[in-house]
Parts: structure tokens; C-alpha cells; sequence
């Protein structure tokens, strides 16, 4: 019986991989002696290469380190986000609550080597002092005032020592106690500086900060809508802007709509260390945002 060609073909792969039997074999090469054309085609069987594994493991390391860097900045937003809560947190837990004067509140003691001393209550967690010559030379004026807090209230009894007023020497021509609620200042100790009332008023230096920063952060604007075409300078302002938003937005974190302060120096300090958070935490998310972010395929009419 005379085998067609395309049995043959049919079992040429078994043939090549020697999985054929003894029987199939013959078959195979007694047709392919008359047969060009499956002789042919087993040649080309015989000869084929496979082809070359791609061993460039470039793009790989490529979608390796995009994966780590991507998982790097969630690690930080993470770690910002959470700075920025613990530091609100405990701004809000330290934030003073002034104690109106009373004399159980804090107490002078004068003692006999001229060094004048300040008592505080248990209620008293910290005090603020401000000091400035008196007019007329006969000594120092001093401004204090005391505060308790949420932390101290609840959390951490942290009662106050004795505290020296004037450790280097210095004489103490009179003390007054402010408040912060407005009236003037009480005479504690010392005769007055001058024959009519006192008053200390908060510092409003804040207030020039976070007004400074919403102006910058409004030409920083005005040049992203000039140069929102120009991709290298678009992307240099986006980052810069942050940092005066950055500014405001821990400005209303610590201070709310509030800008005067009896502690600016506190109240500064809290701030800049929200705003670095805060700065981070808004430029991770941009990085982010941007590599999530994707662009739609135009449509073709």
C-alpha cells in the first residue's frame, strides 16, 4: 500500500524526535528516497533552531526598582501622615491654658542674699518670663505669667520647684503678673514702673508668616498657569508651592484662625515642625498621584 505524503508528514516530528517505532521509521525513509518534497521538508525539520532565550534581564530590574521606589514613598507618606498626627496631638495636649493671677498660683520669696525666687502650685506646669530694664535704672522689670495644660491635667503630673528669678544677681526693681485674657497687668512685687496701668498684648509676628506664605504661594500659582506648558518648570513650581502650603496648613493646625501668641517662639517651632511633615507627606502623594495617574487614549474619528 503506498503511504501518501501526507501521513508522512503527519508523523515526520516523531521521526525527528526519535519517537517513532522501528516500523514508522522505515516507512519514512523508504518514502522520503522517492519523495523530494518530504525529504525536503524533513531537512528543514532537522535544521530548525530555536530561537535565542532573551537573557537582558534590564527591563526587569527596570519594573524592580519602580515597584521599590513606589513602595518607599507609601512607606513615607505613611510615616508623614503619622508625624503629623502625633505632633498636632501633642501641640493640642501642651497647648497653655493661662491661669488668671491669684496668689496660690505662684508666690515670691525674697531671700536674704537678694536672689528672689518664684513658687509655683501644683496646678502650674509652666511659666513664661520676659525681662527688660526699668526707666529710670534702678533695676529689672519682670513680666510673668503661669499655664496649666490637658497633659498636665490628665496624663503627667509635672509640679514645678522653686525657680530663681535673678540668678546672675540682677536687681529686681518689680514684677508683674499678666493675663492673657485682656486686662492689665498685676504688681506682685516692687513698686510700679509707671503711675498708670500695664498691659502686655500678645505678639502678632505670626501673622506676617502666614500672610507671607499665602502670598507666595499665590505667585507660585500665577507661574504654574504661565508655564503649565513647560513641563520642567511646571514640575520645579509644583514642588516649591508645597512649601508655603505646607506652611499655612500647619499654621491652622497649631494656631486655627488665631495668629496672636504670648509664645511665638513655641508656637513658631510647633509650626515649622508640622510644616516639614506636612511637606513631605504633600510631596509624596503628588509623586504618587502622578504615577497613578495615566492619560486617556484620544479618539479617533
Amino acid at each position: 500500500m503506498k503511504i501518501s505524503c501526507n501521513v508522512i508528514r503527519d508523523v515526520l516530528p516523531l521521526y525527528v524526535e526519535n519517537m517513532a517505532s522501528q516500523d514508522t521509521r522505515d516507512l519514512v525513509e523508504e518514502h522520503i528516497v522517492s519523495c523530494e518534497n518530504c525529504k525536503k521538508q524533513l531537512e528543514e525539520m532537522r535544521t530548525f533552531e530555536e530561537p535565542p532565550v532573551d537573557t537582558d534581564i534590564a527591563p526587569l530590574k527596570n519594573i524592580q526598582n519602580t515597584l521599590r521606589r513606589k513602595k518607599l514613598q507609601t512607606i513615607i507618606l505613611s510615616v508623614m501622615v503619622t508625624m503629623v498626627l502625633a505632633v498636632v496631638t501633642m501641640a493640642y495636649l501642651t497647648t497653655p491654658e493661662y491661669i488668671s493671677y491669684n496668689e496660690n498660683a505662684v508666690s515670691i520669696i525674697e531671700k536674704d542674699d537678694g536672689t528672689v525666687l518664684l513658687n509655683f502650685s501644683e496646678e502650674v506646669s509652666g511659666f513664661n518670663v520676659e525681662q527688660y530694664p526699668a526707666a529710670d535704672n534702678s533695676g529689672y522689670v519682670y513680666d510673668i505669667t503661669t499655664w496649666e495644660t490637658i497633659w498636665n491635667q490628665e496624663i503627667s503630673k509635672n509640679n514645678l520647684e522653686n525657680t530663681v528669678l535673678n540668678p546672675n544677681g540682677e536687681a529686681v526693681a518689680s514684677i508683674y503678673y499678666y493675663n492673657t485674657d485682656g486686662s492689665e497687668n498685676t504688681l506682685i512685687y516692687g513698686d510700679p514702673i509707671t503711675d498708670g496701668s500695664v498691659m502686655t498684648l500678645p505678639r502678632l509676628v505670626l501673622s506676617y508668616y502666614v500672610l507671607f506664605a499665602i502670598g507666595f504661594s499665590m505667585i507660585c500659582g500665577i507661574g504654574l498657569v504661565i508655564f503649565r506648558k513647560n513641563e520642567k518648570i511646571r514640575n520645579g513650581l509644583e514642588r516649591i508651592i508645597l512649601v508655603p502650603i505646607s506652611y499655612v496648613f500647619a499654621h491652622f493646625l497649631i494656631k486655627g484662625l488665631h495668629s496672636a501668641t504670648y509664645l511665638a517662639g513655641r508656637d513658631f517651632y510647633l509650626i515649622l515642625l508640622v510644616a516639614i511633615s506636612l511637606y513631605f507627606t504633600l510631596l509624596a502623594g503628588r509623586n504618587i498621584f502622578k504615577k497613578l495617574s495615566f492619560k486617556k487614549p484620544e479618539r479617533t474619528l
